[in-house]
Protein backbone atom coordinates (compact mmCIF):
# COMPACT_ATOMS: atom_id res chain seq x y z
CA UNK A 1 0.00 0.00 0.00
CA UNK A 2 2.90 2.06 1.29
CA UNK A 3 4.00 1.49 -2.81
CA UNK A 4 0.94 2.49 -4.30
CA UNK A 5 0.27 5.69 -2.34
CA UNK A 6 4.15 6.41 -3.69
CA UNK A 7 3.59 5.93 -7.17
CA UNK A 8 0.01 8.05 -6.50
CA UNK A 9 2.30 10.94 -5.45
CA UNK A 10 4.59 10.70 -8.33
CA UNK A 11 1.70 10.80 -10.82
CA UNK A 12 -0.03 13.55 -8.84
CA UNK A 13 3.39 15.68 -9.45
CA UNK A 14 2.54 15.86 -12.88
CA UNK A 15 -1.44 16.03 -12.77
CA UNK A 16 -3.02 19.18 -12.46
CA UNK A 17 -2.74 21.13 -8.73
CA UNK A 18 -6.33 21.64 -7.01
CA UNK A 19 -4.96 24.53 -5.31
CA UNK A 20 -4.71 26.55 -8.90
CA UNK A 21 -8.32 25.62 -9.65
CA UNK A 22 -9.84 25.80 -5.97
CA UNK A 23 -8.57 29.33 -5.29
CA UNK A 24 -6.68 31.18 -8.61
CA UNK A 25 -10.06 33.24 -8.80
CA UNK A 26 -10.12 34.95 -5.57
CA UNK A 27 -5.95 35.42 -5.51
CA UNK A 28 -6.97 37.24 -8.60
CA UNK A 29 -9.32 39.50 -6.70
CA UNK A 30 -6.50 40.19 -3.78
CA UNK A 31 -6.10 44.27 -3.84
CA UNK A 32 -8.36 44.64 -7.30
CA UNK A 33 -10.43 47.46 -5.79
CA UNK A 34 -14.02 44.84 -5.86
CA UNK A 35 -16.02 44.24 -3.27
CA UNK A 36 -18.64 45.01 -1.05
CA UNK A 37 -16.99 48.00 1.14
CA UNK A 38 -13.36 48.98 0.02
CA UNK A 39 -11.16 51.93 1.90
CA UNK A 40 -8.27 52.37 0.62
CA UNK A 41 -6.67 53.35 3.67
CA UNK A 42 -7.66 52.92 7.32
CA UNK A 43 -6.16 55.09 9.16
CA UNK A 44 -7.08 53.34 12.70
CA UNK A 45 -5.20 50.28 11.68
CA UNK A 46 -1.87 52.53 10.61
CA UNK A 47 -2.05 52.79 7.23
CA UNK A 48 0.50 51.22 6.13
CA UNK A 49 3.01 48.97 6.24
CA UNK A 50 3.79 46.26 8.12
CA UNK A 51 1.95 45.69 11.56
CA UNK A 52 -1.07 47.26 11.79
CA UNK A 53 -1.60 48.46 8.33
CA UNK A 54 -4.82 48.00 6.20
CA UNK A 55 -4.15 50.28 2.74
CA UNK A 56 -7.24 48.07 0.85
CA UNK A 57 -9.32 47.40 3.57
CA UNK A 58 -12.42 44.78 2.68
CA UNK A 59 -15.22 44.34 4.28
CA UNK A 60 -17.52 40.85 4.60
CA UNK A 61 -20.30 40.74 7.48
CA UNK A 62 -19.67 37.54 8.96
CA UNK A 63 -17.02 34.30 8.61
CA UNK A 64 -16.35 31.13 10.72
CA UNK A 65 -13.44 28.99 11.08
CA UNK A 66 -11.71 26.55 12.79
CA UNK A 67 -8.14 27.90 12.21
CA UNK A 68 -6.43 29.27 15.49
CA UNK A 69 -6.84 32.75 16.38
CA UNK A 70 -4.43 35.49 17.09
CA UNK A 71 -5.99 37.86 19.69
CA UNK A 72 -5.43 41.35 19.29
CA UNK A 73 -6.86 43.60 21.72
CA UNK A 74 -10.45 43.64 21.66
CA UNK A 75 -10.75 41.57 18.48
CA UNK A 76 -9.13 38.34 16.71
CA UNK A 77 -6.98 37.42 13.34
CA UNK A 78 -5.96 35.10 11.29
CA UNK A 79 -4.12 34.43 7.94
CA UNK A 80 -1.67 32.57 6.08
CA UNK A 81 0.62 31.43 8.81
CA UNK A 82 -2.17 30.75 11.76
CA UNK A 83 -1.46 27.20 10.42
CA UNK A 84 -2.88 25.33 13.64
CA UNK A 85 -6.76 24.31 14.54
CA UNK A 86 -9.22 25.87 17.40
CA UNK A 87 -11.02 23.01 19.42
CA UNK A 88 -14.11 24.83 18.84
CA UNK A 89 -16.10 26.24 15.79
CA UNK A 90 -15.00 30.29 15.78
CA UNK A 91 -18.12 32.41 14.93
CA UNK A 92 -16.68 35.80 13.62
CA UNK A 93 -18.47 38.83 12.74
CA UNK A 94 -17.72 42.65 11.28
CA UNK A 95 -14.83 40.67 9.24
CA UNK A 96 -12.66 42.86 7.53
CA UNK A 97 -9.78 41.70 5.36
CA UNK A 98 -6.06 43.88 5.81
CA UNK A 99 -3.61 43.21 2.75
CA UNK A 100 -0.87 44.52 4.85
CA UNK A 101 -1.66 44.47 8.79
CA UNK A 102 1.18 42.00 9.26
CA UNK A 103 5.08 41.64 9.31
CA UNK A 104 6.76 41.72 5.95
CA UNK A 105 3.22 43.10 4.72
CA UNK A 106 1.59 39.83 4.88
CA UNK A 107 -2.25 39.75 4.84
CA UNK A 108 -4.64 39.42 8.42
CA UNK A 109 -8.37 38.83 8.65
CA UNK A 110 -9.65 40.85 11.82
CA UNK A 111 -12.81 39.96 13.76
CA UNK A 112 -15.11 40.13 16.93
CA UNK A 113 -15.31 36.20 18.01
CA UNK A 114 -18.67 36.02 19.61
CA UNK A 115 -21.16 32.92 20.62
CA UNK A 116 -22.57 30.61 18.75
CA UNK A 117 -26.00 32.57 19.54
CA UNK A 118 -25.14 36.17 19.03
CA UNK A 119 -23.88 35.12 15.59
CA UNK A 120 -26.76 33.56 14.86
CA UNK A 121 -29.24 36.64 16.00
CA UNK A 122 -26.75 39.42 13.72
CA UNK A 123 -27.31 37.23 11.00
CA UNK A 124 -30.98 36.90 11.29
CA UNK A 125 -31.16 40.69 12.44
CA UNK A 126 -28.86 41.31 8.95
CA UNK A 127 -31.20 39.13 6.70
CA UNK A 128 -34.23 41.31 8.18
CA UNK A 129 -32.08 44.62 8.23
CA UNK A 130 -30.71 44.32 4.66
CA UNK A 131 -33.32 44.47 1.50
CA UNK A 132 -30.77 42.89 -0.35
CA UNK A 133 -30.61 39.65 1.26
CA UNK A 134 -33.70 37.28 1.91
CA UNK A 135 -31.33 33.57 1.57
CA UNK A 136 -28.14 32.69 3.86
CA UNK A 137 -25.45 30.73 1.85
CA UNK A 138 -22.91 29.12 3.66
CA UNK A 139 -19.06 27.87 2.05
CA UNK A 140 -17.14 25.25 2.54
CA UNK A 141 -14.67 25.77 0.14
CA UNK A 142 -11.99 23.20 -1.49
CA UNK A 143 -8.48 22.18 -0.64
CA UNK A 144 -5.78 24.26 -0.14
CA UNK A 145 -7.60 27.78 -0.18
CA UNK A 146 -6.01 29.96 2.53
CA UNK A 147 -8.15 32.05 4.59
CA UNK A 148 -7.21 34.88 1.89
CA UNK A 149 -9.09 33.34 -0.24
CA UNK A 150 -11.95 32.32 1.33
CA UNK A 151 -12.78 35.80 2.24
CA UNK A 152 -12.13 37.19 -1.05
CA UNK A 153 -14.40 34.25 -2.44
CA UNK A 154 -17.34 35.66 -0.50
CA UNK A 155 -16.38 39.50 -0.75
CA UNK A 156 -16.65 39.48 -4.56
CA UNK A 157 -19.87 37.02 -4.48
CA UNK A 158 -21.45 39.45 -2.50
CA UNK A 159 -20.64 42.53 -4.54
CA UNK A 160 -21.47 40.88 -7.59
CA UNK A 161 -24.04 38.85 -7.14
CA UNK A 162 -25.55 39.59 -3.91
CA UNK A 163 -28.64 41.75 -5.03
CA UNK A 164 -29.64 39.55 -8.13
CA UNK A 165 -29.47 36.57 -5.76
CA UNK A 166 -30.40 37.54 -2.74
CA UNK A 167 -28.03 35.60 -0.49
CA UNK A 168 -25.61 36.65 2.07
CA UNK A 169 -22.84 34.36 1.54
CA UNK A 170 -21.07 33.33 4.50
CA UNK A 171 -17.59 31.56 4.08
CA UNK A 172 -16.29 28.96 5.92
CA UNK A 173 -12.79 28.98 6.34
CA UNK A 174 -11.44 25.53 7.53
CA UNK A 175 -7.51 24.77 8.07
CA UNK A 176 -6.09 22.76 5.05
CA UNK A 177 -2.71 22.19 4.30
CA UNK A 178 -2.84 25.79 1.66
CA UNK A 179 0.80 26.49 0.31
CA UNK A 180 2.29 23.10 0.61
CA UNK A 181 2.92 20.33 -2.14
CA UNK A 182 0.05 17.93 -3.68
CA UNK A 183 1.68 15.13 -1.16
CA UNK A 184 -0.55 16.58 1.40
CA UNK A 185 -3.62 15.63 -0.23
CA UNK A 186 -3.73 12.57 1.53
CA UNK A 187 -2.92 14.13 5.27
CA UNK A 188 -5.75 16.72 4.18
CA UNK A 189 -8.78 14.19 3.30
CA UNK A 190 -8.22 11.90 5.68
CA UNK A 191 -6.79 14.51 8.31
CA UNK A 192 -8.26 17.97 8.51
CA UNK A 193 -11.33 17.54 6.38
CA UNK A 194 -12.68 14.66 8.88
CA UNK A 195 -11.70 17.29 12.07
CA UNK A 196 -13.49 20.33 10.24
CA UNK A 197 -16.08 18.31 9.63
CA UNK A 198 -16.31 16.87 12.97
CA UNK A 199 -15.83 20.55 14.51
CA UNK A 200 -18.77 22.49 12.20
CA UNK A 201 -20.78 19.19 13.53
CA UNK A 202 -20.55 19.83 16.50
CA UNK A 203 -22.13 23.73 15.85
CA UNK A 204 -24.68 22.49 13.74
CA UNK A 205 -27.33 24.50 15.52
CA UNK A 206 -25.75 27.64 14.02
CA UNK A 207 -27.41 26.63 10.73
CA UNK A 208 -30.57 26.81 12.18
CA UNK A 209 -31.74 30.06 11.81
CA UNK A 210 -35.42 31.62 11.18
CA UNK A 211 -34.58 32.66 8.17
CA UNK A 212 -33.98 30.16 4.51
CA UNK A 213 -30.61 28.68 4.53
CA UNK A 214 -28.58 26.65 1.91
CA UNK A 215 -25.24 25.77 1.41
CA UNK A 216 -22.73 25.64 -1.19
CA UNK A 217 -19.47 23.41 -1.35
CA UNK A 218 -16.81 23.26 -3.55
CA UNK A 219 -14.36 19.95 -4.39
CA UNK A 220 -13.33 18.20 -0.66
CA UNK A 221 -15.46 21.11 1.18
CA UNK A 222 -17.97 18.61 0.12
CA UNK A 223 -16.07 15.78 2.30
CA UNK A 224 -16.09 18.38 5.33
CA UNK A 225 -20.08 18.58 4.72
CA UNK A 226 -20.26 14.66 4.17
CA UNK A 227 -18.44 14.63 8.31
CA UNK A 228 -20.98 17.63 9.33
CA UNK A 229 -23.69 15.83 8.53
CA UNK A 230 -22.92 12.86 9.77
CA UNK A 231 -21.72 13.93 13.09
CA UNK A 232 -24.95 15.78 13.38
CA UNK A 233 -26.82 14.37 15.94
CA UNK A 234 -30.59 14.04 15.91
CA UNK A 235 -30.64 15.51 12.09
CA UNK A 236 -33.66 17.68 11.13
CA UNK A 237 -33.76 19.95 8.08
CA UNK A 238 -31.57 22.56 8.52
CA UNK A 239 -30.60 23.64 4.90
CA UNK A 240 -33.30 24.37 1.83
CA UNK A 241 -30.24 23.57 -0.75
CA UNK A 242 -27.25 21.79 0.00
CA UNK A 243 -24.92 22.55 -3.48
CA UNK A 244 -22.43 19.71 -4.37
CA UNK A 245 -20.01 21.37 -7.17
CA UNK A 246 -17.02 19.46 -7.91
CA UNK A 247 -17.57 17.45 -5.35
CA UNK A 248 -14.21 15.45 -4.30
CA UNK A 249 -17.05 12.45 -2.80
CA UNK A 250 -17.15 9.01 -3.66
CA UNK A 251 -19.20 8.59 -6.82
CA UNK A 252 -21.99 5.81 -5.34
CA UNK A 253 -22.69 8.75 -2.57
CA UNK A 254 -26.66 8.39 -3.25
CA UNK A 255 -26.83 4.75 -4.38
CA UNK A 256 -28.90 2.28 -1.80
CA UNK A 257 -25.93 -0.16 -1.56
CA UNK A 258 -24.21 3.21 0.41
CA UNK A 259 -26.79 4.04 2.06
CA UNK A 260 -28.79 0.83 3.50
CA UNK A 261 -30.73 3.02 6.22
CA UNK A 262 -32.38 5.17 3.36
CA UNK A 263 -35.86 4.43 2.59
CA UNK A 264 -35.24 0.92 0.03
CA UNK A 265 -38.28 0.86 -2.09
CA UNK A 266 -35.75 0.73 -5.04
CA UNK A 267 -35.92 1.12 -8.94
CA UNK A 268 -34.56 -2.06 -10.00
CA UNK A 269 -33.58 -0.86 -13.40
CA UNK A 270 -29.57 0.48 -13.95
CA UNK A 271 -26.06 -0.73 -12.55
CA UNK A 272 -26.27 -2.60 -9.54
CA UNK A 273 -22.19 -2.31 -8.97
CA UNK A 274 -20.96 -2.10 -5.35
CA UNK A 275 -17.27 -0.97 -4.55
CA UNK A 276 -16.21 -4.37 -2.51
CA UNK A 277 -12.68 -3.79 -2.23
CA UNK A 278 -12.11 -1.61 0.85
CA UNK A 279 -7.90 -1.47 1.42
CA UNK A 280 -6.71 0.98 4.16
CA UNK A 281 -9.47 3.53 3.20
CA UNK A 282 -10.42 5.85 6.62
CA UNK A 283 -13.49 4.18 8.41
CA UNK A 284 -14.99 7.74 7.64
CA UNK A 285 -14.79 7.11 4.10
CA UNK A 286 -16.25 3.25 4.47
CA UNK A 287 -19.19 4.74 6.90
CA UNK A 288 -22.37 4.22 5.22
CA UNK A 289 -25.28 6.42 4.83
CA UNK A 290 -23.09 9.48 3.86
CA UNK A 291 -25.89 10.29 0.97
CA UNK A 292 -28.66 9.68 3.34
CA UNK A 293 -27.64 11.93 6.27
CA UNK A 294 -26.62 14.55 3.76
CA UNK A 295 -30.96 14.40 2.98
CA UNK A 296 -31.85 14.00 6.41
CA UNK A 297 -30.72 18.07 6.66
CA UNK A 298 -31.16 19.42 3.54
CA UNK A 299 -34.64 19.49 1.41
CA UNK A 300 -32.86 19.10 -1.75
CA UNK A 301 -29.13 18.08 -2.92
CA UNK A 302 -27.95 19.38 -6.47
CA UNK A 303 -24.68 17.66 -7.92
CA UNK A 304 -22.92 20.05 -10.24
CA UNK A 305 -20.85 17.85 -12.10
CA UNK A 306 -18.09 18.39 -14.89
CA UNK A 307 -16.23 14.96 -16.65
CA UNK A 308 -13.79 16.71 -18.14
CA UNK A 309 -12.44 18.18 -14.44
CA UNK A 310 -9.22 17.62 -14.54
CA UNK A 311 -8.08 18.50 -10.85
CA UNK A 312 -10.73 15.88 -9.49
CA UNK A 313 -8.04 13.09 -11.43
CA UNK A 314 -6.08 13.31 -7.94
CA UNK A 315 -8.13 11.36 -6.10
CA UNK A 316 -8.30 8.07 -7.90
CA UNK A 317 -4.13 8.88 -8.10
CA UNK A 318 -4.38 8.66 -4.16
CA UNK A 319 -7.38 5.90 -4.20
CA UNK A 320 -5.00 3.08 -5.78
CA UNK A 321 -6.72 -0.66 -5.40
CA UNK A 322 -10.06 0.29 -4.33
CA UNK A 323 -13.20 -0.05 -6.09
CA UNK A 324 -14.32 2.68 -8.27
CA UNK A 325 -17.12 3.63 -6.79
CA UNK A 326 -14.87 4.88 -4.32
CA UNK A 327 -12.38 5.95 -6.15
CA UNK A 328 -14.09 8.40 -8.66
CA UNK A 329 -15.42 11.14 -7.73
CA UNK A 330 -18.90 12.25 -7.76
CA UNK A 331 -18.05 15.27 -9.36
CA UNK A 332 -16.46 14.41 -12.36
CA UNK A 333 -18.82 10.80 -12.77
CA UNK A 334 -22.19 12.47 -12.52
CA UNK A 335 -23.55 10.85 -15.42
CA UNK A 336 -22.72 7.24 -13.61
CA UNK A 337 -23.64 8.20 -9.91
CA UNK A 338 -27.12 9.35 -11.25
CA UNK A 339 -27.56 5.82 -12.88
CA UNK A 340 -26.22 4.55 -9.22
CA UNK A 341 -29.11 7.16 -7.80
CA UNK A 342 -31.71 4.50 -8.20
CA UNK A 343 -34.21 4.83 -5.52
CA UNK A 344 -37.36 6.98 -5.18
CA UNK A 345 -36.19 8.52 -1.95
CA UNK A 346 -33.05 9.58 -3.55
CA UNK A 347 -34.08 10.78 -7.05
CA UNK A 348 -36.85 13.16 -4.98
CA UNK A 349 -34.15 14.71 -3.39
CA UNK A 350 -31.18 15.04 -5.70
CA UNK A 351 -30.61 16.57 -8.98
CA UNK A 352 -27.46 16.31 -11.53
CA UNK A 353 -26.21 19.18 -13.33
CA UNK A 354 -24.35 18.74 -16.34
CA UNK A 355 -21.16 21.40 -16.60
CA UNK A 356 -19.17 19.02 -18.73
CA UNK A 357 -19.98 21.86 -21.63
CA UNK A 358 -17.43 24.14 -19.46
CA UNK A 359 -14.44 21.58 -20.76
CA UNK A 360 -11.62 20.96 -18.61
CA UNK A 361 -12.52 23.35 -15.77
CA UNK A 362 -12.73 22.44 -11.97
CA UNK A 363 -13.43 26.73 -10.67
CA UNK A 364 -16.66 26.79 -11.55
CA UNK A 365 -18.39 27.43 -8.22
CA UNK A 366 -18.93 31.14 -9.32
CA UNK A 367 -19.76 30.71 -13.11
CA UNK A 368 -22.42 32.76 -14.04
CA UNK A 369 -24.74 29.19 -14.86
CA UNK A 370 -23.68 28.04 -11.17
CA UNK A 371 -24.75 31.28 -9.92
CA UNK A 372 -27.71 31.17 -12.23
CA UNK A 373 -29.14 27.53 -10.33
CA UNK A 374 -28.45 28.79 -6.79
CA UNK A 375 -30.83 31.35 -7.46
CA UNK A 376 -33.39 29.42 -9.11
CA UNK A 377 -33.68 27.03 -6.57
CA UNK A 378 -32.96 28.85 -3.88
CA UNK A 379 -36.85 29.06 -2.31
CA UNK A 380 -36.70 24.93 -2.98
CA UNK A 381 -39.13 25.12 -5.86
CA UNK A 382 -37.36 22.53 -7.81
CA UNK A 383 -39.35 21.50 -11.35
CA UNK A 384 -40.69 17.97 -10.87
CA UNK A 385 -41.76 15.79 -13.54
CA UNK A 386 -43.83 12.38 -12.94
CA UNK A 387 -41.36 9.10 -14.54
CA UNK A 388 -42.46 5.98 -14.08
CA UNK A 389 -44.44 5.94 -11.03
CA UNK A 390 -41.90 8.13 -9.11
CA UNK A 391 -40.85 12.27 -9.29
CA UNK A 392 -38.18 12.67 -11.17
CA UNK A 393 -36.40 16.12 -10.36
CA UNK A 394 -34.79 17.91 -13.40
CA UNK A 395 -33.15 21.55 -13.61
CA UNK A 396 -34.48 23.77 -16.40
CA UNK A 397 -32.57 25.78 -18.75
CA UNK A 398 -29.70 24.66 -20.88
CA UNK A 399 -27.84 23.14 -17.47
CA UNK A 400 -29.53 20.04 -16.99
Amino acid sequence: MKLMKLTSFLAATVSVSLVAADSRDAKAERGSGTGVEVSAEDESFGGGSGDGGCIGRKDIPFMMTNVELTEDGDEHYFGFHNTDTESETQFLKDVRYCPDAGRFGAYRIYGEVVSLEDFKAAVEEEVSTNDAVDHVMYHFHGWRVDPESSFMQAHSFMEMHEENTGYLWIPISWRTHWGSSRAFYDIDRNGNAIRAGETFGASVDVFKLSVPTSLMAHSMGNYVTRQVAQNTVDPEIIFENIFMVSADARMDMFSPEFNPAAPKHMNTQGKTDQANVYLDIPDEELRENGGYALTRIANHIHVLWNSNDPALDIRELFQIGFGENIRRALGKYGEEAEELTRTPYFQERVTYHDFSYQGREHSYQFFQDAVDIYAQYKSGENTIATTGGFKMLRASGRVN
